[in-house]
């Protein structure tokens, strides 16, 4: 049964990590097994998250948010099948901050009694600037992201925001997360992967910039990245080599890609033992 942690708590736990020279790792999980799996191998945070439940059903990251789809409630679901397979790791929720009818508080507080300590905001900008300005001009845009941080480290919840921008990254950081992530667009790789505009090489550089607004706020900010062409181990390794990046986050590339490869190659091992005939 996992433990929860406090944002201070869990600020320690990492900060013991980087001091150690160890790079920083949450996956994205969408089943008890996954977690279980996620944990064994290492995984310094594990976040609930309603993409994941989509990719496991075969779709695609942009699922979640389509009119059929209440990504609270699939974390809310999910999050006791995770909470059951994890002992150590803090566990957040990839939880959305937009419904006019779930307020922060109510929200965040039924996620610390489900057994989560924190918060990485669903991104609405992965949508676009058109659909993000259409809900800000209905009271449902960005801006309840940033008040979701902002009450969730109130109430000592560890909070880890995307930012797309590094103005973004400014209003996260002053705002009061524990963290911020570069993200640079829908991982690509694997059968459902994104198409990405970004270079790896233009992915550090952004992600740089991001890091460098943070830590004018907070020097002590922790920084991940995540997203677009960084979709395996060696675009990770390329990204801590040119940024100030502490540690990745795995979407695709941390459940959905390596399930389809074992799947896959498992498959085709079994089709490949002889038979008598």
């Amino acid at each position: 049964m996992a433990k929860r942690y406090t944002e201070k708590e869990v600020i320690e736990r990492l900060q013991t990590q980087i001091k150690l020279g160890s790079p920083l790792f949450m996956p994205n999980c969408g089943c008890g097994l996954t977690a279980k799996l996620q944990e064994k191998g290492g995984s310094d945070l594990i976040c609930v998250s309603s993409t994941s439940y989509w990719r496991l059903k075969g779709q695609g990251s942009l699922a979640p948010l389509m009119p059929y789809s209440d990504i609270n409630e699939i974390v809310f679901k999910l999050a006791p099948e995770i909470v059951a397979n994890v002992k150590e790791a803090p566990i957040l929720s990839l939880s959305g901050a937009t419904n006019p009818l779930l307020p922060h508080k109510e929200h965040l507080k039924r996620l610390w009694d489900a057994g989560i300590s924190g918060i990485n905001p669903f991104m609405m900008k992965i949508y676009g600037d058109e659909v993000c300005e259409q809900m800000e001009n209905i009271g449902m845009g960005w801006s309840k992201e940033v008040e979701m941080v902002k009450t969730a480290h109130e109430m000592d919840m560890f909070t880890l925001a995307y930012a797309f921008t590094p103005e973004e990254a400014t209003i996260l950081a002053e705002a009061g997360a524990s963290a911020v992530s570069s993200h640079v667009g829908s991982t690509k790789g694997g059968l459902m992967g994104a198409k990405t505009g970004l270079s790896l090489e233009q992915s550090a550089e952004l992600s740089q910039r991001i890091f460098d607004a943070a830590r004018k706020v907070n020097p002590d900010i922790i920084l991940f990245a995540h997203g677009g062409p960084i979709e395996g181990p060696k675009e990770v390794e390329y990204i801590y080599k040119n940024t100030n990046a502490q540690g990745f986050i795995g979407g695709s590339a941390a459940e959905r890609v390596p399930i389809e490869k074992a799947v896959y190659a498992a498959t085709l091992e079994y089709k490949q033992i002889p038979i008598k005939y």
